[in-house]
């Protein structure tokens, strides 16, 4: 894999090869599909985002990880309080 292959993944948001990309050997293709998971916010990757960020060898990839788990989890806070605010709960 290289890093075109996770821009086109992320441009087509692609979630699964995004998430199947995490466990590239590659440090570099797994820190740009972290990247570019934490941009798209979807909820699929929460669990693989924070199995990386304690897990991977590399420093940098975790780092990547857990930046993009938590930018994950402030768009899904956000979604959900939009959600409560339409239904006025």
């Amino acid at each position: 894999m290289h890093i075109k292959d996770i821009s086109a993944m992320r441009r087509a948001r692609n979630i699964d090869g995004l998430i199947r990309a995490l466990e590239d050997p590659d440090e570099n293709i797994r820190l740009a599909a972290a990247e570019a998971l934490g941009s798209a916010g979807d909820e699929r990757a929460m669990e693989p985002l924070e199995r990386l960020k304690f897990s991977d060898p590399n420093m940098s990839v975790r780092r990547a990880a857990s930046s993009a788990h938590t930018q994950v989890a402030g768009r899904l806070a956000a979604k959900r309080d939009v959600e409560r605010m339409r239904l006025g709960t």
